[in-house]
């Protein structure tokens, strides 16, 4: 099994070390001292053409460039021969998604897109427990962090996050609240959405959304994302016929997470997880191996790509009301 990695900020980084665990592992970044950096560090092939690195003939592809560039790269590969995995979101718009959909399934490709949050400790105690509850009514989730000190040693203005044409801004980059929310209560059939810019962060993007969700399962769910937060909150509420989740996280290195379950039937609440710091690594070691037995054709909890571009359809109708338009 041959894995090349495309894209070596952070996260490229992240995913290179954990495929090379599992498979013979090569890198490409046309920033060509990241590419040697990672071959010095993780003693990975490098390479800084796409063209190179996909004559390299990898088996899967994970795609971890700047947004606004997953569907080309992602396209060259399918079209190549390798399965893709791509960056959250799928793109950061609509444009050329369904075709590169269409490819993938001509070229009979299977396209699965990161969600890393569906192996974090406190959504996994969440679906083993779903049951308890009942019938789900409602759900909150939240999510916030402070912009400037989420990388580390990095300029926050020169961040994707920070760019309007590189698909950034809070809704495309909290994705994740999304899907778990709808891997959870299933597709949405009506969104409403507040977003803008609250501070004065030198950004083009929005620091702030405020997302309302009617899933056609008839739960209702809310969204709350942010770069604001001076510290780092995650978490979500669920409400069911016969009784509640109440998750938190907070910080990052550490993270502390808790998830309790109040029973109606008992009166009581209980602790279903519980960790003073959490292994923020092991999701991404999970979806990695995953990834791998999707491509050997088993069965995987990874998001596949249609609902990847149905996920991006709701997150672009949020900013679409909110009057934020993205460049294609």
């Amino acid at each position: 099994m041959k894995i090349l990695v495309a894209g070596l900020g952070s996260i490229g980084k992240r995913h290179a070390a954990n495929a090379a665990k599992f498979a013979e592992t090569a890198v490409f970044d046309i920033n060509r001292d990241a590419a040697e950096t990672c071959r010095r560090e993780l003693r990975l092939q490098p390479f800084s053409d796409l063209e190179a690195a996909l004559e390299w003939k990898p088996d899967g592809v994970v795609v971890a460039t700047p947004t606004s560039l997953h569907i080309p790269v992602a396209l060259a590969s399918v079209e190549a021969g390798a399965d893709v995995l791509v960056e959250k979101p799928i793109s950061h718009s609509a444009g050329g998604v369904d075709t590169f959909l269409q490819r993938a399934e001509t070229f009979k490709r299977k396209v699965f897109v990161v969600c890393n949050m569906r192996f974090h400790p406190a959504i996994k105690a969440i679906r083993e427990n779903f049951d308890l509850i009942g019938r789900p009514f409602f759900a909150r989730a939240h999510y916030g962090n402070y912009l400037p000190e989420m990388r580390p040693g990095l300029d926050y203005r020169t961040l994707y996050a920070a760019s309007r044409k590189q698909g950034g801004g809070v809704v495309l980059d909290g994705i994740h609240e999304l899907d778990y929310l709808m891997w959870l209560f299933g597709s949405v059939s009506n969104v409403l959405c507040n977003a803008g810019k609250l501070s004065d962060l030198k950004i083009e993007t929005e620091d702030y959304a405020s997302i309302s969700l009617r899933h056609a399962s008839g739960v209702a769910s809310e969204i709350h994302l942010d770069y604001l937060r001076p510290f780092k909150l995650r978490g979500c509420e669920i409400v069911g016929e016969q009784g509640m989740f109440v998750w938190r996280s907070e910080g990052k290195r550490p993270e502390t997470c808790s998830v309790r379950l109040y029973e109606r039937k008992t009166g009581v609440w209980a602790s279903i997880f519980c960790c003073e710091a959490v292994d923020l690594n092991r999701p991404y070691e999970e979806m990695m191996e995953h990834f791998i037995n999707g491509m050997q054709g088993r069965d995987v909890p990874l998001l596949r790509g249609r609902e990847a571009a149905e996920e991006l359809s709701v997150a672009l109708s949020a900013l679409t009301m909110s009057q934020i338009h993205l460049e294609a």
